[in-house]
């Protein structure tokens, strides 16, 4: 096999003057992996019954959970309706093939915010908020960072009466769900879910001596209840290959008979006898509508931005949003309020004086090649098998508005991704991901023009608890049309200061000794692209931080809240603890990232997932004896 691995690495050199035959063997093996695959596993259904037990409608990281667990005693029968197709694209499961499987609209819902006003950087200050749209929803189109959270924002669910939602319960399900390559009693070993380490790359050790030179600890076991620090991501990836929900636990669940699975599924409509939800309508291409019933439960787990929408449209919500849209009310609930997301700001950091191989770098064209694909397909190794996050840090934020260390919920968050990574600004990828982030042309021409064939990473601050809410509200009746999202970025003044301290934080790290060695710089302060943003602010001072942030806020991709859980008879929620909808309605759940009263501190399909899990279990035990 070594030998095999050798001779891999050597295809560039020896075999220029094959490369017909080398691209048509390739071929060959990726269809005869492809047709192993897909013999392997489950199918998605094209008949379906006319009534189960339970109807899951979103077949995404919660939604794979329920589907999995609910059906696995055997005694009930469940339906998964999914709007998306199949996650059989190799693309998905690549993990560098994120930056193409994240921007395709075959796999992401084309959503965007309406105007917000610090978003000057994004065509008519739009903001995309793209969310899964396949068999898994966003775990199979996200960036693949796994993190917990910290038990603060668990405790804190409790305390606002989200019973049995603390740490010490909460945990116990994150451990059932994991399979985590670290040793410890506090992390899960032996779950469906695979956390491994990333393939990290040089530049990130540079990074993680920077951040502890600002007197940061590194957090090795940052998924242990106090993530504060800074750490090497930990990425939901399995022998090179992303590990999705929809991998973990929906593909070996759709075996079993009492299981069935529908694609390309868009619910249009709960349906109702009374306040007792009891089935649903869907649509198929070509506009064909079926209905199906649920014996005993509906469960909602389409995610923050269309299980609100579903609701809405199905006469759950404020009053005088449904009657504006000649909606009949079934229940007068604050669905698609508490709406949030981690608002961010980001800037480049490059390194001019590397002491190592650019070649330990990766840039598109280095994946772009057949070596790499080889490496990725036989051996699960190699540019391909990269996760894009390479380091995250976690930091408190004091009254003054400085960063800080403390024993208390980091406020930010800094995503270090690798980059930049592009050989040209104009390759396809780029362009794609560039129009689908709906970014100005005269932005992508200013930041893209200085960054080809550069070494260094792209920094990201953002707003871990941001005091600011917005909302998922109709834009009309037709269930086919999108809804309008209007997160309200950075409407609260502390948000403004948080996510500065963040900016503040990137900026400094260009300072210490680990960066500056390595002739680091941001992009602003060494080219005059900062004329695009504050003409007349230094890029040192508070005023340019002030300007960035108003410039480049943006989403990352973290909705929640839109279907808050608070204790039983709470006017503000949703949901109760039970995740059972209120205002007297039976028979029906949401179980997704919209009950989260507040976000949590990090990325959030951990969470999702975990939320799948202890929904399932209260499922469970109200149909226990059964």
């Amino acid at each position: 096999m070594e030998n095999l691995q050798q001779l891999v690495d050597k295809f560039p050199s020896t075999l220029k003057e094959y490369k017909t035959t080398v691209a048509c063997g390739s071929i060959a093996l990726l269809s005869g992996y492809l047709l192993y695959k897909y013999q392997s596993r489950g199918r998605v259904s094209e008949k379906w019954n006319k009534r189960y037990d339970f109807i899951v409608v979103g077949a995404g990281s919660a939604g794979c959970v329920l589907a999995n667990r609910l059906s696995e005693n055997g005694k009930f029968s469940v339906l998964v309706l999914e709007a998306g197709g199949e996650d059989d694209d190799p693309k998905i499961h690549m993990p560098m093939g994120v930056l193409d499987a994240s921007t395709d609209k075959k796999f992401v819902w084309e959503d965007k915010t309406v105007p917000q006003p610090a978003s000057e950087a994004f065509i008519d200050s739009a903001v995309q908020s793209q969310h899964g749209k396949v068999l898994g929803g966003s775990s199979s189109v996200n960036w693949m960072a796994y993190v917990r959270g910290h038990r603060e924002d668990y405790n804190n669910w409790e305390s606002l009466g989200c019973t049995g939602w603390g740490w010490g319960n909460v945990e116990n399900y994150f451990k059932k769900m994991e399979d985590y390559f670290l040793p410890g009693e506090e992390l899960g070993h032996g779950g469906p879910l695979t956390v491994s380490a990333n393939r990290y790359l040089r530049t990130t050790d540079y990074l993680i001596k920077a951040v502890k030179e600002l007197g940061f600890r590194e957090n090795k076991s940052y998924n242990s209840g106090d993530n504060q620090g800074v750490m090497k991501c930990h990425v939901t990836v399995k022998n090179g290959k992303r590990w999705s929900a929809a991998q973990a636990y929906l593909r070996p669940a759709m075996k079993r008979s009492n299981l069935h699975v529908v694609t390309d599924a868009h619910v249009t409509k709960i349906l109702f006898d009374g306040k007792r939800a009891v089935g649903v309508r869907f649509v198929r291409e070509g506009g064909f509508t079926y209905e199906v019933l649920a014996e005993k439960e509906v469960i909602i787990s389409s995610g923050a931005i269309n299980s609100p929408h579903l609701l809405l449209l199905s006469g759950i919500g404020p009053k005088e949003e449904l009657q504006k849209h000649g909606i009949p009310l079934v229940a007068d609930l604050p669905v698609g309020l508490n709406y949030q997301d981690h608002v961010s700001a980001f800037t480049d950091i490059f390194l001019d004086e590397i002491p190592f191989n650019e070649s330990q770098h990766v840039t598109i064209s280095k994946f772009q090649t057949i070596s790499s694909f080889i490496k990725y397909l036989l051996f699960g190794k190699g540019p391909l098998t990269t996760g894009p996050v390479q380091a995250v840090s976690f930091f408190d934020v004091d009254g003054t508005g400085d960063f800080c260390v403390s024993e208390e919920m980091p406020k930010v968050q800094i995503h270090s991704l690798m980059g930049p990574m592009q050989d040209d600004p104009n390759d396809d990828i780029n362009q794609q991901f560039n129009k689908m982030q709906n970014v100005k042309p005269n932005t992508i021409k200013a930041y893209g023009e200085h960054n080809t064939k550069r070494v260094g990473f792209l920094a990201t601050a953002c707003v871990l608890h941001p005091q600011s809410r917005g909302s998922v509200s109709l834009a009309s009746a037709d269930p086919l049309q999108r809804p309008i999202i209007n997160p309200n970025f950075l409407s609260e003044t502390r948000d403004r200061v948080v996510l500065k301290a963040g900016l503040r934080h990137i900026r400094d790290l260009v300072k210490t000794r680990a960066i500056s060695s390595l002739g680091g710089y941001t992009l602003d302060s060494k080219y005059p692209t900062r004329e695009r943003i504050a003409p007349d602010a230094d890029p040192e001072s508070e005023e340019y931080l002030e300007e960035l942030m108003e410039h480049f806020g943006q989403c990352i991709w973290h909705p929640a809240g839109s279907c808050k859980m608070g204790a039983e008879g709470d006017t503000s929620a949703v949901v109760d603890p039970q995740l059972r909808v209120q205002g007297g309605i039976q028979g029906l759940r949401v179980v997704d990232n919209s009950i989260m009263p507040h976000l949590t501190s990090g990325n959030t399909n951990a969470p999702a997932i975990m939320i799948g899990e202890k929904g399932s279990d209260l499922i469970l035990q109200s149909y226990r004896g059964i």
